[in-house]
């Protein structure tokens, strides 16, 4: 697309005279000609950057070029650096896509040179128009395969991966891992299609900075899936924080999504076993919204025992909570705070102690209170798992 659009704007530059240049909807610069005698600094700005400052963009808002059906001549501005121009809607089909620009000092484009700009730009319009429609199809495609990729048959997987990767739609790059992001709702909220919409947007955001072929993409009912090579989530480790706050500016700060959670799986050695990293990110997705504290970024290689525990959902329920860690709870929370803490610190008194804001002396008359009300001998290994597995399941089931 960028090669048409740049072939548009060197031709209408040329036929001119003068320096064009074609921006997104968002005033991001998408091509630009040659300086051709006039120019001003903020063109020289936009160039670099490839976008408008801010101080610009509120500038260009208040001009309302939203509504514009044809060319509009906007004044000079010397506080913004800015030389008076024309700019020209870029549409398609009823459907905007951007903005083709002109320098027009004194007013000196004719009637005649703005129905050629007016021509470029439905020109621009109809490049952009059929970018849309092959991006589309590409990304349906992709979504088709990637639900394929995440399928529970090992065949479907398999062939799924060989088609993403002889499709160019994939570079394999040794091992790689999967990241979910899923809304977590203020008050019992519903994914819907506008949410759905929100998320694939933040998924783009994300895969733009991973390039081309870096990344595969997946909205399904209630969450978000990527699909990236490990090295490169080494290589950009502020990846998932992007991708968090990403989607909370798409899906909007309302009263409807507290926050997103986005959770890693582990690796998985090849992309035909990325089924694997995604339910291991999906485990640790459900960790974290029972266990605030390790949300809202969560790694499964992060949940020490947690990652045992949600991996089995179907074995554990109230049932399997042993009874000592019952009569722990309805005795008093804190000494279930201080059995965990002691259990998570391998009985070392002097850290619990420390982590508690206690006296080493207060921990241990702690210790026998939590055995008397038990039943357990904390100086026995076998006790000790079992009170430590027994705390971390009822966590991981809520009751705490």
């Amino acid at each position: 697309m960028l090669e048409e659009l740049q072939r548009v704007v060197e031709v209408l530059a040329h036929r001119l005279g003068r320096a064009v240049a074609v921006d997104d909807v968002d005033f991001r610069l998408l091509a630009y000609s040659a300086h051709l005698g006039e120019g001003d600094e903020m063109r020289a700005r936009v160039i670099l950057t490839r976008e408008a400052p801010p101080e610009a963009l509120a500038w260009l808002r208040r001009q309302r070029l939203g509504r514009a059906t044809g060319p509009v001549r906007l004044p000079a501005d010397d506080g913004l650096g800015l030389l008076a121009r024309v700019v020209v809607p870029v549409v398609y089909q009823g459907v905007r896509f951007g903005y083709l620009w002109l320098f027009d000092e004194e007013g000196s484009l004719t009637d005649e040179q703005l129905e050629l700009a007016s021509a470029a730009a439905a020109d621009a319009g109809a490049v952009c128009f059929r970018e849309r429609v092959l991006s589309d199809l590409r990304m349906a495609r992709e979504g088709e395969l990637v639900r394929d990729l995440l399928s529970d048959d090992e065949q479907v997987r398999s062939m799924a991966a060989a088609r993403l990767v002889e499709g160019g739609l994939f570079a394999p790059r040794g091992d790689v891992a999967v990241l979910v992001a899923r809304p977590s709702p203020g008050d019992r909220a519903a994914v819907d299609e506008d949410d759905r919409i929100a998320l694939q947007a933040a998924l783009n955001t994300a895969a733009t900075r991973l390039g081309d072929r870096g990344s595969l993409r997946l909205v399904r009912p209630d969450h978000a899936v990527l699909v990236i090579p490990s090295v490169m989530l080494r290589r950009t480790p502020e990846l998932p924080e992007l991708l968090r706050t990403t989607s909370l500016e798409r899906l909007g700060r309302t009263a409807k999504w507290r926050d997103v959670h986005v959770a890693t799986g582990s690796p998985a050695r090849r992309l035909d076993d990325a089924a694997t990293s995604y339910t291991q990110a999906l485990d640790a997705l459900r960790v974290a919204e029972v266990i605030p504290s390790f949300a809202p970024l969560v790694s499964h290689e992060n949940l020490g025992i947690y990652a045992l525990l949600a991996g089995r959902p179907s074995a554990l329920g109230d049932q399997t909570v042993h009874p000592a860690v019952r009569q722990l709870l309805a005795a008093d929370p804190e000494l279930f705070t201080t059995a965990e803490l002691y259990l998570d610190k391998a009985g070392d008194a002097r850290a619990t102690a420390t982590e508690l804001g206690l006296h080493r002396a207060s921990v241990y008359h702690r210790v026998r209170r939590i055995e008397d009300v038990t039943g357990l001998d904390l100086s026995d290994g076998q006790h000790r798992l079992i009170l430590h597995l027994g705390i971390k399941v009822s966590r991981l089931l809520g009751l705490v």
